[in-house]
């Protein structure tokens, strides 16, 4: 079984008030407060132009770091990728070349971090979905359409807002290092902010829930809903392990119905996983 880590960090009132003194603070512990602080996305200098002529209205939500990906990653100048959890990055460099080896190094050495590619067409990148699946793609905008800009915006919020399991995510990592699926499985788990949607993975993996289902399966693994689920339930636990309270804040931002509601996808999801053999065992050791 999979070795894992320890956690490094683990009704207003009606009376007439009868002076000026501050009310009594409430028992238990005050929800944290979304920080009035820019947010900071990575964004390759090869679509640079490309997203700020196309969304120069939304952009005041994040604060980029412009950066030059092939060259950081050359330099082993990894600082910038370690202060934000999301990258965009287009399909070429601002040299003109493919961007998808690029990809491939970062995913190898932040396999924890939301990459992003930006096209102005969908079709430009119609050709090379499952090349960019494999690489370790999240997910792919096309800045053209209104709905995927805002898609993107949703996204990037919710990417920034719940931050990823790192640490879980490097052991999967080296543990899944022989698979043929690994990149489907680390999508799985790395999106686990957000509610399990079917139909962003089967257009960047090019297939069908059903071929989906039956390619883990024929690895012996869980069900990808299944393993979406861990992922979610492990974006939880980094948000613990961070000091965010109170848990039903987590709830709400992980988009479960309730506190309780979480912690019950917790105990049943380890409980199921413990019995469905050695494929299923080391999702259920992350689960704490």
């Amino acid at each position: 079984m999979l070795d894992t880590v320890s956690d490094p960090h683990e009704e207003r009132s009606r009376a007439v008030r009868t002076s000026p003194e501050r009310p009594a603070r409430p028992h238990g512990p005050r929800p944290r407060r979304k920080s009035a602080t820019r947010q900071e996305v990575v964004i390759d200098r090869g679509c640079e132009d490309l997203y700020f002529s196309h969304a120069a209205d939304r952009a005041a939500a994040f604060r980029f770091l412009k950066v030059d990906v092939a060259r950081r990653l050359v330099g082993g100048d990894m600082a910038s990728f370690s202060r934000s959890p999301a990258v965009l990055i287009g399909l070429m460099t601002s040299e003109g070349q493919s961007t998808l080896e690029i990809i491939r190094q970062l995913r190898a050495r932040e396999p924890h971090v939301g990459v992003y590619v930006l096209v102005g067409r969908l079709s430009e990148a119609a050709g090379c979905m499952t090349q960019l699946a494999e690489v370790g793609v999240d997910e792919v905008f096309c800045l053209e359409s209104r709905s995927d800009l805002v898609a993107l915006h949703r996204t990037l919020g919710a990417r920034l807002a719940a931050p990823p399991p790192e640490a879980e995510m490097r052991l999967l990592w080296k543990w899944f290092r022989d698979s043929p699926e690994r990149s489907l499985v680390m999508h799985c788990v790395r999106n686990g902010f957000r509610l399990d949607d079917w139909s962003v993975r089967a257009r960047l993996f090019a297939a069908c829930r059903k071929t989906i289902q039956n390619r883990v399966t024929e690895e012996g693994l869980p069900s990808p809903g299944m393993i979406a689920r861990c992922g979610r339930v492990l974006h939880a636990q980094e948000l613990e392990r961070r000091g965010y309270r109170p848990t039903s804040a987590i709830a709400r931002l992980l988009e479960f119905p309730s506190a309780s509601a979480m912690q019950r996808t917790r105990r049943r999801l380890r409980k199921s996983l413990m019995t469905r053999g050695r494929g299923s065992l080391v999702f259920a050791s992350l689960i704490r």
